[in-house]
């Protein structure tokens, strides 16, 4: 069924020993159990000795995928992705994607309008930059969700434009949005007295 290491802890007075096996899970009837393949020792006898050391490199020799010590990785840098995750989660929730999608398409563009400031927006939100630097933040420094398309510079500045021209609708959309999401009753009623 499986050979694995086994790690058997025994107390003798005030002093805690740690030994390891190798062992070999076996089914006899119903019954799961281990057979002891080979008694390696105590740990900390054999990591001070540098068996186990030994051992471990041995058995990494012969393994089918690549292994590397702890002490020898390393990581430069990683891109965030949990700001920018965040920030899809709301723009998902307000339906922001959709709504630009349909302003793009009535201005007949040729990028992604939604695309274009859901970057600008994930960005002021997360890590702000200049429109300048947002390509390059894109491209380096963060994780956009599946099916992201970058968009260039000009198309950024474009966006902008776009983004001012709808704004009407914008604000509309996101009133209705918001009252749906939180059940707000947002009605102004105006009585007089005479």
């Amino acid at each position: 069924m499986g050979v694995f290491v086994k790690t058997t802890r025994r107390q003798r007075g005030d002093k805690r020993y740690e030994y390891l096996s190798l062992v070999e899970a076996v089914r006899e009837g119903p019954k799961v159990g281990h057979r002891t393949l080979l008694r390696l020792g105590e740990v900390s006898a054999l990591r001070e000795s540098g068996q186990l050391d030994r051992i471990i490199a041995a058995l990494v020799a012969h393994a089918q995928r690549p292994w590397a010590p702890l002490d020898e990785a390393e990581a430069a840098s990683a891109r965030s992705a949990g700001a920018v995750a965040a920030v899809r989660a709301v723009w998902d929730a307000l339906g922001l994607g959709p709504h630009f999608a349909e302003v793009g398409a009535q201005r007949r563009l040729s990028y992604s309008l939604g695309d274009a400031v859901f970057a600008m927006v994930a960005n002021r939100l997360a890590d702000p930059c200049s429109k300048r630097r947002l390509p390059e933040w894109l491209a380096e420094d963060v994780a956009m969700p599946a099916g992201f398309v970058a968009p260039e510079l000009d198309q950024l500045y474009w966006a902008l434009d776009q983004v001012e021209a709808a704004k009407a609708d914008t604000e509309r959309h996101l009133y209705a949005r918001l009252t749906d999401l939180t059940n707000l009753d947002l009605r102004l009623v105006c009585y007089c007295e005479n």
